[in-house]
């Protein structure tokens, strides 16, 4: 009898078993597949209701996309798109890093809705709400050099005798952070001189800011490569990154006529340029690099005004 038993158990196994096609998942009483776009679509697609799960939902939807539901956020080498839950989730090398509860994941992945407490997430990944706080703790720390001074105005600090922002918390395009820095009273960063550079790197530098920034230089086909009042930028050192060259190179030097060099690295842009905006990257030790206008990187901006605050009297 137990052995009758037994393969009763197991016939009764093998015939709620259900295979979904890669664009559907199991109602949690396996009674059929439904596609996820049906997930929590305000009507019971599974008989057992699984499907409209309050918690379940409450993780699905968003409101970071206009599609709602159907799509999130999702941030990848600087760029933020949205997309659907099963892309989001199917992301690799590097994942997707945004607001979707990472237990919806696994849901997907084991292919039957179920409720999100019979998940747990591995340890690297619940280690994150410690880490977004550690963030929290270096942003407020580093306040009074990066957006705050009692000589600037608000979202600025005080640079050798400019108020500047250091916004390195934000990613936008080139074009959102000049419009961040017109909100802010300022504009992009541009430089006038080899000191006022220098100002910049080391106090990025001295504050071990990894961000790459925004500044307001960019190219274009009439009169190359501008600053933001159309004055040309200077294009060699110190401002631009090391490039290599498979061609030699000549430089103003004197050499004996039996002499022969050849230089393979050089300050400038690239000759055929990778993108139509600058910015400073921080791998390349705050140099100047051409990049696409629209990758997401943080706003430096300058304050325009003539009237700064006054410093407190004490």
């Amino acid at each position: 009898m137990k052995l009758i038993a037994l393969l009763l158990l197991v016939c009764v196994a093998v015939s709620v078993a259900i295979d979904c096609e890669s664009s559907e998942i199991a109602c949690t009483n396996s009674e059929k597949c439904i596609p996820h776009r049906y997930i929590c679509d305000t009507g019971a697609d599974c008989s057992d209701e699984s499907d409209e799960d309050y918690d379940l939902c409450n993780a699905w939807k968003n409101h970071e996309c206009e599609t709602g539901s159907r799509t999130v956020e999702c941030t990848r080498n600087g760029e933020t798109k949205c997309m659907s839950i099963p892309q989001f989730c199917s992301r690799e090398d590097p994942p997707c890093d945004g607001p979707l509860d990472r237990r919806v994941c696994l849901m997907l992945a084991n292919g039957t809705i179920n409720k999100l407490s019979n998940f747990t997430l591995p340890p690297e990944v619940r280690d994150n709400h410690k880490k977004s706080n550690q963030l929290a703790a270096k942003f407020n720390s580093l306040l009074n050099d990066t957006i705050s001074h009692p000589n600037c105005p608000s979202m600025y600090t005080l640079v050798g005798d400019q108020c500047i922002s250091l916004f390195y918390v934000g990613s936008m395009s080139w074009g959102e952070s000049r419009a961040f820095c017109k909100v802010l009273g300022g504009d992009l960063l541009t430089f006038t001189n080899v000191s006022q550079y220098a100002h910049i790197v080391q106090h990025l530098q001295r504050h071990e800011l990894s961000s790459d920034f925004w500044i307001g230089g960019s190219f274009n086909n009439t009169s190359g490569w501008t600053w933001l009042d159309a004055s040309p930028m200077e294009l060699g050192s110190p401002y631009w990154a090391t490039r290599y060259s498979p061609n030699c190179l000549s430089r103003n030097v004197t050499t004996a006529k039996s002499e022969t060099r050849c230089y393979r690295y050089y300050q400038v842009p690239e000759e055929v340029p990778k993108g139509e905006c600058v910015s400073l990257s921080f791998e390349h030790s705050f140099h100047m690099t051409d990049e696409d206008c629209l990758v997401k990187k943080s706003p430096l901006c300058i304050y325009e005004g003539l009237d700064l605050p006054k410093p407190p009297k004490f």
